[in-house]
């Protein structure tokens, strides 16, 4: 009874070592990239939550012109800022993520549709992705998935459509951050 106690208070102790001494001094940066162990635990993690929670029907939303319009829309206007107009992870940020933003044309395309959902629904905590169930309607969110499905299937007009747009929307943000920041001034020196 008495080495289950020394066990147990050498236990908390170790716990409570690793999270007041350890961890504060651990590098948290979103520029330092996360080693593969740490990827590894981190993937293992999020995909059995989404595994275990996420429900497994597919897109309720049928696959029309007009669904795929709305879903592209709604992408462009919450999505694309970070995971790039078509989708390949390219944020237009010019910002450092970590995890970084993943590509949905790629890896993401294995999840099925009600996973897709889940994600964006839910979003992941302390990644940058935020939540969208709240405040969307599930068909909005349902006509995204049908985009994300439609990004890795893109034409090659689509794609052209897309990287034309990308150059516009980066030539007015360079603009707009232009404006906002004027070359200072000369001194002037008497």
């Amino acid at each position: 009874m008495f080495d289950i106690l020394i066990f147990g208070a050498g236990a908390i102790a170790a716990v409570l070592i690793l999270i007041f001494l350890i961890m504060p001094s651990m590098n948290w940066s979103a520029l330092r990239k996360p080693g593969r162990m740490e990827r590894r635990l981190a993937g293992y993690a999020t995909s059995n939550w989404i595994h275990r929670n996420a429900d497994t029907q597919p897109n309720p939303l049928p696959l029309t012109p007009e669904n795929l319009k709305a879903g592209q829309g709604d992408f462009e206007e919450h999505c694309a800022g970070c995971h790039g107009l078509e989708g390949d992870g390219e944020n237009r940020f010019e910002a450092d993520f970590s995890p970084s933003v993943p590509k949905l044309t790629g890896g993401a395309q294995k999840w099925s549709d009600g996973e897709l959902y889940f994600i964006i629904a839910n979003g992941f905590s302390m990644t940058g992705m935020p939540a969208f169930g709240k405040n969307h309607d599930p068909k909005e969110i349902w006509g995204m998935v049908l985009w994300v499905r439609h990004l890795a299937q893109l034409n090659q007009q689509e794609k052209a459509a897309l990287q034309s747009r990308n150059r516009m929307t980066t030539e007015q943000h360079e603009k707009m951050m232009k404006e906002a920041r004027p070359e200072p001034e000369a001194i002037h020196h008497e």
